[in-house]
């Protein structure tokens, strides 16, 4: 072969590589045209690969992302809708564009830079966008782009709709808070209109299903006509919707008037349906964008809970400032609570699936009748008062044990906040309070609760590690299949883990979730972890969860909550103890 062929055949695969880098070039820049963001995302649901204004997003370099949990980057309500659109995408098909919130969590929690750490604080609206491609479906490639009107519109389009054709409460949250920021933007005055339906099961009973869904076909159109935008009318419950609108002429009343003659035409006996509603101005005064934002929310939740004709205020200033009153009047309530020990527990079994003898207890807090413990709970998160009410409720579970008799087999799982186990001042308190009794160490558990909280897991796992030192056995609750989860059992070393009982309910009609039990029992097996399955109802998924490996379960079917702990004999006897 002459010198001459062979640097032409050598040229080839030069020229090959060439152009292979050309056209990755362009793929690259056409994609960064339309997004901020590229990330490669293997099947372990860690992130391989990482390109773009990361320092933007999330405070820190692209190297930063590689190796950690996609899914940790996003708000945790948005993290079931990501997780379901990626579980059904399939080589060569694409899901989004999706309008959700980065918050970059434990990445800037270390950032000295001002910028990041607000950042942190309030979250940034993106569209998010994914496909696998054909040959790499092990691989999912997603973009990111910081949301603009336009762009959240587009997203708004995909969004979930009810029947009559108007949006879902979350989607027309954000509807409404775009457009109050765009319209402001603008010097366009708007006011937001309230619609409730009073005794809308009668009418439907009365008008049958069939019309009834064409009635309600038809008042969402009534209502879209009626707002600024296509996208700025919302239902907020079944009966009960929102509607943000030009300001003046008395649009909101004409609203009404249409939706009620709409109800007696489609009514046979001409009764018709009557509307309820309430109309305020959305100038937001000397209100921040986030303290607008946060009055539209609390209106909105108002009129969910009490009714359009329930609200107090005029305009958003109005919404605001009853929201700081009543968050004030409720952080002063709660503290009395803690203090004076105004909380009860409701002791609810973990049973061990195959001889079906109880393993443990866990205290549920209990506050005043009509008041929800799980928006208790919330609402003390929120305001930075959970860790006082962790310390009361550890308190009031070792005051419990030990008053038992000598031989109780009660056994107690206490809730901890990750948000609390982050609290240097809680923390030296449990940890006085373990030393104090760590005779009951092996009667006491404690369960930690709100893991996406938990933004120093290295902090965190001391913490943990230290309480196994005294006796206590450890338990992380809420675990699910995604990789923030795995990246919480390999920092932190704990006794139980439970099962979010998202998967329990799932677990009859979804091969996927059994086959992600069944991977998630098999690791906890092998890392000497009990595994705890949550909303056990039926015997079937006893069944199943026990085919699967699964040690322990928690539900109505193997006990309810109770005021004191109930044990269950063989032979169906029951004590009290």
């Amino acid at each position: 072969m002459t010198e001459a062929k062979q640097k032409r055949q050598a040229e080839i695969p030069a020229a090959e590589s060439e152009a292979l880098r050309e056209q990755r070039d362009r793929f690259l820049a056409f994609a960064f045209a339309a997004s901020d963001l590229l990330l490669e995302i293997g099947d372990d649901s860690l992130v391989r690969y990482a390109l773009g204004a990361t320092n933007q997003l999330i405070g820190g370099s692209p190297q930063d992302l590689i190796g950690t949990g996609w899914l940790e980057l996003f708000a945790p309500e948005d993290r079931p809708v990501l997780v379901a659109k990626i579980g059904k995408l399939t080589s060569g098909k694409r899901c989004g564009p999706i309008l959700v919130t980065i918050v970059p969590g434990r990445r800037l929690a270390k950032a000295a830079d001002s910028k990041a750490r607000k950042l942190s604080s309030r979250g940034i609206k993106v569209i998010f966008n994914a496909c696998r491609i054909p040959g790499r479906e092990e691989v999912v490639y997603c973009t990111i782009t910081v949301a603009n009107a336009a762009l959240a519109k587009q997203a708004r389009a995909a969004a979930a709709r009810t029947e009559s054709g108007l949006l879902e409460r979350k989607a027309f949250e954000s509807a409404a808070i775009e457009t109050l920021e765009t319209t402001k933007a603008l010097g366009q005055d708007v006011e937001l209109t309230f619609i409730e339906f009073i005794d809308a099961e009668l009418f439907r009973d009365r008008v049958g299903v069939d019309r009834w869904q064409a009635f309600c076909a038809d008042a969402g159109a009534v209502m879209r006509d009626g707002a600024i935008d296509n996208d700025a009318a919302g239902a907020i419950t079944e009966d009960r919707f929102g509607i943000v609108h030009e300001a003046g002429a008395a649009v909101g009343t004409e609203i009404r008037r249409q939706l009620q003659d709409l109800a007696q035409a489609f009514d046979p006996a001409g009764g018709g349906l009557d509307v309820e509603q309430a109309t305020i101005e959305a100038g937001d005064g000397e209100l921040t964008s986030e303290e607008a934002a946060q009055a539209l929310v609390y209106a909105i939740n108002k009129v969910a809970s009490l009714g359009a004709s329930k609200l107090t205020f005029s305009d958003l200033s109005g919404s605001f400032q009853e929201q700081v009153s009543e968050t004030q009047e409720r952080i002063a309530a709660f503290k009395a609570v803690v203090a004076e020990n105004k909380f009860d527990f409701a002791f609810q079994p973990i049973v061990d699936l195959e001889s079906r003898e109880i393993s443990h207890f866990e205290a549920l807090a209990r506050f005043a009748k009509g008041e929800s413990p799980y928006q208790t709970i919330v609402f003390a998160e929120e305001v930075g008062l959970i860790q006082d009410f962790d310390l009361a409720s550890s308190r009031r579970a070792i005051t419990y044990l030990s008053q038992q008799s000598a031989g109780s087999p009660v056994k107690l799982a206490v809730n901890l906040s990750g948000q609390s186990l982050q609290n240097d001042a809680f923390v030296d308190a449990l940890m006085a309070l373990g030393k104090e009794n760590s005779g009951l160490a092996g009667r006491l558990m404690f369960e930690a609760t709100e893991s996406s909280r938990i933004h120093d897991l290295d902090r965190v796992s001391r913490v943990f590690q230290a309480l196994k030192q005294m006796g206590f056995s450890m338990c992380l609750d809420d675990f699910g299949a995604g990789a923030a989860s795995f990246q919480y059992l390999r920092a932190l070393e704990v006794d139980y883990v439970k099962i979010d009982g998202t998967y329990t309910r799932r677990l009859l009609s979804s091969d996927r979730d059994s086959l992600l039990i069944r991977n998630l029992c098999e690791l906890c097996r092998d890392l000497k972890i009990k595994t705890i399955a949550e909303m056990i109802e039926l015997e079937d998924q006893v069944t199943e969860l026990s085919s699967l490996g699964v040690h322990m379960g928690q539900g109505y079917l193997l006990g309810k909550p109770a005021p004191q702990p109930v044990f269950s004999r063989p032979g169906g006897s029951r004590s009290r103890r």
